[in-house]
């Protein structure tokens, strides 16, 4: 029953790509690899469990390894791929890594580190996370100002890329006030020798607020929406 249920998810899930580009020269520089399932599910299905992609870690890294080298086929751009702490924090993950150090040789590979709000081994995600380093990965944090990660996520992960969360940007447009606000945010992040991806740029005015900036990166409908990887 259980290899039948995990067949069946397999089955359902698609792998989609969202280009991320060059703020100020529009061009594709990179793209986010995105793993979707899709709603078709049967309804007798197992359920997921809240770890369930920690507890099947190994196999759902498999799935993205075949993406990227989908993505590689294609064109020759920087794979933003995402793992929680929990994830990059479990015993298995240095397999997973070993695995996906293979990739370098042909692409560059960012590890875009997500929120995780159960708790996990801080000593294990440390170490991992310098492996990783050590491999030759450059590293993303999420999502940065809301949530968890914050300028204490600055010191101790030390990213390349800080990608803003999109509530930022959304923010910034509201009034004079707010937009001054994010640029001295990404001033904040930059003058600390990050590279900034202004996340959810779905508008001219958003857009206007963003060249605004001397952030590098930016991703959102605007430019691309996401695309399912053939």
């Amino acid at each position: 029953f259980l290899w039948s249920w995990w067949n069946t998810l397999m089955n359902n899930v698609s792998y989609y790509s969202q280009s991320i580009v060059g703020l100020q020269s529009g061009k594709v520089l990179a793209c986010e690899l995105l793993i979707r399932r899709q709603l078709t599910v049967v309804q007798n299905s197992k359920p997921f469990s809240s770890n369930f992609f920690i507890d099947n870690l190994v196999e759902l890294t498999n799935l993205k390894i075949t993406a990227v080298k989908k993505i590689a086929e294609q064109r020759n751009v920087w794979v933003f791929m995402n793992f929680s702490r929990c994830e990059i924090a479990n015993i298995s993950f240095n397999l997973c890594s070993n695995q996906l150090s293979k990739l370098l040789a042909h692409t560059q590979i960012v590890i875009e580190v997500t929120e995780c709000e159960a708790k996990h081994n801080e000593v294990i995600f440390e170490k991992n996370l310098a492996n990783l380093k050590k491999h030759g990965f450059q590293i993303a944090i999420d999502d940065y100002g809301v949530g968890l990660f914050n300028i204490e996520s600055l010191n101790s992960i030390n990213p390349d890329f800080v990608k803003l969360d999109i509530s930022l940007i959304q923010k910034a447009t509201t009034s004079k006030a707010n937009a001054i606000k994010f640029y001295r945010l990404v001033d904040l992040i930059r003058n600390r020798g990050h590279k900034v991806v202004i996340e959810g740029i779905e508008t001219k005015e958003q857009l206007l607020i963003a060249k605004k900036t001397r952030a590098e990166l930016a991703q959102g409908y605007l430019y691309h929406h996401p695309e399912i990887i053939v």
